[in-house]
């Protein structure tokens, strides 16, 4: 399904969670936080599940390079409302974390 709704939540001037989804069934979405640097928008944290439906991928970032995914299993609504909640309150730790590795 291709993913035709989007929305943005700044955090900060320089960070954002981008949220994308499908509108049709089965759900197919992609979360995202976004950090910007020297004028450079990079991805620090990404939640999916492009594989199945009901599989979930959450991907840590590594400078630019995208980690192996923690899976979990479940309804696609659960996952979005876990991954954005997440995002939303550990998002100053999760950036900190990134930008101990560049």
């Amino acid at each position: 399904m291709p993913k035709d709704r989007r929305r943005r939540r700044f955090m900060a001037p320089d960070a954002q969670i981008v949220i994308e989804r499908s509108s049709a069934h089965p759900v197919q979405y992609a979360i995202v936080l976004l950090v910007e640097r020297n004028g450079l928008w990079h991805a620090v944290h990404t939640f999916d599940n492009a594989h199945h439906p009901e599989e979930h991928h959450e991907h840590r970032y590594i400078n630019a390079e995208k980690q192996s995914p923690i899976i979990t299993r479940g309804r696609p609504n659960d996952a979005m409302h876990a991954a954005e909640t997440r995002l939303r309150e550990h998002w100053p730790d999760i950036v900190k974390d990134w930008e101990s590795t560049r």
